[in-house]
């Protein structure tokens, strides 16, 4: 991994744009790519993963949090980048250099996946569970961070086996329910390169084509919906990581009907009981 490290230090980061470097240092002043002195391996700090794909809620329980947390309910810290910012900062540059491309803003979600996807299979296998633990925080040894920063189950291994002071809360929504929620909201960020391709269902549980068909012919599910939800499944898989919720470190959540406050309790829940566990 040091290698890789290397390889993005010194072969990488000098061509990332200076605004973008200012503004990553600006926001993360607590963040370094070097050693320093108060700083540890993000690696060793707790982190706590709030793993979800696209339209499970994850973004509504983050805000839901933030206002737990100003009202004195927990205690966090969500002062390292997210998961697009540290694509942008970190994974997509790599991909780009390692391709013998130049440099580029990329927003569209397919692309944004074919880069993430190269640089897994390509370059570091741990993908961005691989890239966060590059970095070094200046830690008080007692607050622990929250992010939305993991995808995927190669992502949540690597975190569980390499960085063992890190836990993993997987939201689950079943795909069907994303489509549809995908559907209906109108995210700037939600973009497609490509609206032409045939629809292709076949990404979705054999249980649930027939209802996708369905929801389809009704117009209840977009070809827009359909190519975000199938490129992500592509890179992510189906399936939640451990649906059974054996594997230590780790809890998967379905979600499904409940609301944003009793999500949100249930992260709270599952940090203190680790918490106290420790």
């Amino acid at each position: 991994m040091k290698s890789r490290q290397n390889f993005y230090t010194h072969e990488v980061f000098p061509r990332i744009p200076a605004e973008m470097k200012r503004r990553i240092q600006e926001h993360y002043p607590n963040l370094s790519l070097s050693p320093q002195v108060g700083f540890v391996p993000l690696s060793e700090v707790r982190v706590y993963m709030l793993v979800a794909l696209t339209a499970t809620g994850k973004s509504t329980t983050l805000e839901q949090l933030a206002q737990m947390r100003d009202a004195g309910q927990i205690q966090y810290r969500d002062d390292i980048p997210t998961r697009r910012e540290l694509a942008d900062y970190v994974i997509i540059p790599t991909a780009q250099v390692i391709s013998g491309e130049d440099i580029k803003p990329v927003t569209g979600r397919e692309e944004r996946f074919e880069y993430t996807r190269k640089f897994a299979q390509e370059f570091e296998p741990g993908g961005s569970a691989a890239a966060y633990g590059w970095f070094y925080y200046r830690w008080d040894e007692r607050t622990p961070i929250l992010s939305d920063g993991i995808r995927g189950p190669g992502e949540i291994s690597f975190a569980l086996s390499r960085h063992p002071s890190w836990r993993i809360l997987e939201m689950w929504v079943d795909p069907l329910v994303r489509l549809q929620r995908l559907t209906n909201r109108a995210d700037v960020f939600d973009q497609v390169t490509n609206t032409t391709q045939e629809i292709d269902l076949s990404f979705l549980p054999t249980g649930l084509m027939d209802e996708g068909r369905r929801l389809l012919e009704a117009g209840e599910i977009s070809h827009k919906a359909i190519l975000t939800v199938r490129a992500e499944a592509q890179n992510y898989g189906s399936e939640p990581f451990d649906g059974s919720n054996t594997t230590p470190g780790y809890r998967c959540m379905a979600m499904r009907d409940l609301p944003p406050e009793a999500v949100a309790q249930e992260v709270i829940k599952f940090m203190q009981e680790d918490h106290d566990a420790h």
